[in-house]
């Protein structure tokens, strides 16, 4: 670990992972671990204020955790829900998953000023959203839980990625899956949120789509002002209307090698993908873990030439065990999902991401490492190149399948949230100053020549 102190008091447990250094202060960066449940509910948890009292609260699995404190004792835990926790057949048994929630997504769906929650279950199950009553809760009777009214989204979400975002750029979040073997979106029926959703499919090239294929995301490749789609296997450009239901051109390019075994036919990728200006030229890249169950973690350098769009990869972490793409030797598989955002406040996106806690059991590669939490931190250098620096967060909870960030105590510096077969946990950033030797011994070391011994395992490669 690069932790310089650890300590566990009262469930909490404190790490410090990460230091910057900004003009003459240096500073290091802590992470605050909250236990919120012990118990497996969810594959994720994210973050919302479910009763209107300004505090971010937490929502996994039938679960939310009131804010400010999230504490599961006193009345803090609110049940929207039947809370059933998944069984296994003995206590040795993590081959089991929740059937009926995998994602949780906040939002006023029903726009009466109460935030609502959408709820993505196993791929290839319905999707249901849950309807806030509209009333404090967790105050005279906490122990006796409040049931929200559910509602009907549609019968099946394909794809271990779905995500709750803005694609169209109406200010409304849209479901983004796959049905029918066709990638596309789900968004609320126009005469009333209450009815079934409506599917927009628009990938019209022959696609093989499995429910358990892996990642996908949105963004702006092309600079046109609206963002696409990306998956796996390319990107779909917006077109420029979709009033009249123009096609979406598609743009094939291998981001992740799907495996030829027509049963793991298209199972590769990793969670959320992201069109993000990594180098600082102006023009978009793509960033994506390459394999939720193997190695691999890659940004895309986006190539012009005229109008033709191409992208050059630059691993941040190899796709084999045997390291020898990260010049500081961190590698770890089974990154489930990233999370693309400024930890530290410099102006940059870092890359946020985790181990995923048995999500085959023990039946991936490196299942049995640790499971850790990790930022990368990204530094542009003088020469245009860029340098994603590691930080270990965490080397027990893991990550599930979703990752959230936000800030959860109203000090303007990132938190976030995971859930998993541990159970639920909170990390509050907390930032310490302290002189140039501490800020030094804190710092990831890199690799001594590393580049001339990258060079040697490329020439043996060929």
């Amino acid at each position: 670990m690069n932790s310089l102190l650890s300590f566990v008091a009262a469930g909490l447990t404190c790490i410090i992972v990460a230091a910057s250094a900004h003009a003459d202060e240096y500073v290091i960066r802590e992470f605050q671990k909250q236990e919120m449940t012990p118990i497996y509910w969810s594959e994720g948890a994210a973050i919302g204020d479910f009763n209107n009292d300004g505090n971010p609260d937490i929502v996994s699995g039938p679960n939310i955790f009131l804010g400010p404190n999230f504490d599961r004792r006193g009345g803090f835990r609110h049940e929207f829900y039947p809370a059933q926790a998944p069984t296994r057949r003995d206590p040795n048994d993590f081959s089991y998953y929740s059937l009926d929630n995998f994602f949780s997504f906040p939002w006023d769906i029903n726009d009466d000023g109460w935030t609502d929650i959408l709820v993505v279950g196993l791929p290839n199950t319905p999707a249901y959203w849950y309807e806030n009553p509209g009333k404090p809760f967790g105050g005279e009777a906490p122990d006796i839980p409040v049931h929200w009214t559910k509602h009907f989204v549609t019968d099946a979400v394909k794809n271990e990625a779905p995500d709750f975002v803005d694609l169209t750029g109406d200010g409304e979040p849209e479901l983004l899956t796959a049905y029918d073997e066709h990638y596309g979106y789900v968004s609320p029926n126009p005469v009333s949120p209450t009815l079934p959703w409506i599917f927009h499919p628009i990938s019209t090239h022959e696609e093989v789509i499995h429910h358990y294929t892996h990642g996908m995301g949105i963004g702006d490749i092309d600079g046109d002002g609206r963002k696409d789609y990306i998956t796996g296997d390319g990107w779909m450009r917006q077109p420029d209307s979709l009033i009249f239901g123009e096609d979406w051109e598609y743009y094939p390019f291998a981001f992740v090698n799907r495996q030829t075994n027509p049963v793991f036919c298209c199972f590769t990728g990793g969670g959320t993908m992201y069109a993000y200006d990594v180098n600082g030229d102006g023009l978009n890249d793509v960033i994506t873990s390459k394999d939720a169950h193997g190695w691999g973690l890659s940004w895309f350098e986006q190539i012009r030439k005229g109008k033709e769009i191409s992208f050059k990869e630059h691993a941040i972490m190899s796709t084999q065990e045997e390291n020898t793409d990260n010049p500081y030797g961190v590698q770890f598989s089974q990154l489930h999902d990233i999370e693309l955002v400024d930890i530290d406040g410099d102006g940059l996106k870092d890359i946020l991401t985790g181990k995923t806690y048995r999500a085959h059991d023990f039946g991936d590669e490196g299942s049995r490492q640790d499971p850790v939490i990790y930022y990368f931190r990204l530094t542009r250098l003088q020469d245009g190149t860029v340098d994603y620096v590691p930080y270990q967060i965490d080397d027990e909870a893991g990550i599930g399948r979703q990752l959230v960030s936000g800030d959860l105590n109203g000090d303007e510096h990132v938190d976030f949230v995971v859930g998993n077969k541990k159970g639920a946990f909170a990390f509050t950033q907390k930032v310490r100053y302290v002189d140039r030797d501490e800020w030094e011994a804190a710092q990831p070391v890199r690799i001594e020549n590393f580049g001339n011994l990258q060079a040697i395992s490329q020439a043996e490669q060929r």
